[in-house]
């Protein structure tokens, strides 16, 4: 038999193709995933960046923080959706955290202070992953 004349593609040259192929897709979806994570991380800075705008436009009109404890928000653990800053931020009804995580009050607004948890999945320009708080001096 002369087995030089044969054509086609062997076992071996598929196998070779479909491990190359999957380690392709599976890296494509890690640099997704990645990705994804960043953007929910970008969306919740921008919120608890507007949530503290609200908060300095509240101190600047009355000279304290009590007021957004009015009418809910009044409670550690609430939603800050509840805080009542609807007056400087319309749409805190709506604010929601965009993965599985909430913008939690740790400390109930009063006079001259409040704070604010939230969560990053990733390092994000300086700030690591984990816990982070807003209050009167800004996120920590």
């Amino acid at each position: 038999m002369n087995y030089s004349n044969q054509k086609g593609v062997s076992i071996v040259q598929i196998l070779i193709f479909v491990i190359i192929f999957g380690i392709l897709i599976g890296g494509g979806f890690l640099l997704l995933n990645n990705e994804k994570a960043k953007t929910r991380d970008a969306k919740r800075l921008s919120d608890i960046t507007r949530i503290q705008a609200a908060f300095e436009f509240l101190i600047n009109d009355r000279s304290n923080y009590l007021g957004a404890a009015e009418n809910g928000c009044n409670q550690t653990g609430m939603l800050v959706s509840q805080c009542n800053l609807g007056t400087y931020l319309p749409s805190i009804a709506q604010f929601k955290d965009p993965g599985s995580h909430q913008y939690l009050v740790v400390k109930p607004p009063t006079e001259n202070n409040y704070e604010i948890s939230f969560e990053l999945e990733k390092d994000y320009y300086g700030l690591k992953a984990g816990t982070h708080y807003l209050d009167q001096a800004g996120i920590r």
